[in-house]
């Protein structure tokens, strides 16, 4: 990666990244796979306030046997990604953004070339896959009340051709990963930071509003809450530190319905909001000068029952302990 800096306004990154795999795997069998990206990002301020991006990325991607990576043609394999951006400080409180841009993902291997039966669902290959491409716009910004507390929102939609999304196959009652046609993604996203007690207390919140639709359909995309909502806080107190994170998600509308129909999922239908609380404490100390983090975590403590993929339990209540060293 290269930085230049033409003057106090302008600024250019570049680079270039690359990366070849071989994989041996009982599940996706002996494969390889390579590919690399080119991109290049610049950045103009017209103003103290206003800060202009403009970018582009190339991927290239080859995955075994699966077709080269080609949305462009047949002159150039590969596929480029353009961004742009825009971010305007209203204010020294008041910070206001919105970007639009092109994105690209190949298939991993996992998602074209798993072959494998667990408690009696298969999982094959689907050596056919196809990239998927998106389309995505946002605006949004950011609002500090004080120095202790502060909120950013914004609004989404990503629009997706030839979206992966794991399907059954009604032939054989197979999971298989396919392409879908067209896929969108429409939400609202808020978070905020409250900063307490000289910031020994910090406390996170966010919540988003999903809308998303398979639009060859016209139904929600499968295993996608509509709501979710987090919260976190952490507590220091001279070398103690105790946090709690809280977590819901809405039950999902959409789900793999053939593995209920084909009675491979009892009472799969039978899914529930999630709710889960977690708790943990520890305490930092010095051994022999190097710094350790000792921490005892309790997960799910609430032990409530729910499913995040239809057919598999998630954990219930269990504890950890853990003891980091930093050297």
């Amino acid at each position: 990666q290269v930085n230049w800096r033409f003057n106090d306004r302008s600024i250019l990154i570049s680079g270039i990244e690359g990366q070849y795999n071989i994989v041996t795997s009982s599940i996706f069998g002996d494969r390889t796979s390579n590919g690399f990206g080119l991109y290049t990002h610049w950045e103009y301020n017209l103003s103290k306030s206003f800060l202009f991006t403009l970018g582009a990325r190339y991927d290239y991607s080859k995955l075994d046997t699966l077709g080269l990576s080609d949305n462009i043609g047949d002159i150039i394999p590969g596929d480029i990604s353009p961004k742009i951006g825009v971010n305007y400080k209203l204010s020294k409180a008041t910070i206001l953004r919105a970007s639009a841009g092109k994105g690209f993902r190949a298939p991993t291997l996992a998602e074209a070339f798993t072959s494998t039966t667990t408690s009696g669902i298969t999982v094959k290959p689907n050596p056919g896959l196809k990239s998927e491409t998106s389309y995505s716009f946002e605006i949004g910004g950011n609002q500090s009340f004080s120095k202790f507390f502060s909120l950013d929102f914004s609004l989404f939609n990503n629009e997706y051709h030839d979206f992966i999304e794991p399907v059954i196959d009604p032939v054989d009652g197979n999971i298989v990963f396919e392409n879908i046609t067209r896929a969108r993604i429409l939400g609202v996203e808020a978070s905020g930071t409250l900063s307490l007690f000289d910031k020994n207390l910090i406390l996170k919140m966010g919540y988003t509003l999903l809308d998303s639709k398979d639009k060859e359909t016209g139904k929600e995309l499968k295993y996608r809450p509509r709501n979710s909502f987090i919260l976190s806080g952490d507590y220091t107190l001279g070398n103690i530190k105790a946090g709690v994170d809280f977590r819901y998600n809405s039950r999902v509308e959409e789900i793999d319905n053939a593995l209920v129909d084909f009675g491979l999922v009892p009472d799969g239908n039978e899914r529930v909001n999630i709710i889960v609380l977690d708790l943990r404490a520890g305490y930092n100390l010095i051994i022999r000068e190097f710094p350790v983090q000792i921490f005892l975590n309790a997960n799910n403590v609430l032990n409530y029952n729910y499913v995040e993929m239809i057919g598999n339990l998630a954990p219930i209540r269990n504890y950890s302990l853990s003891i980091d060293f930093m050297f």
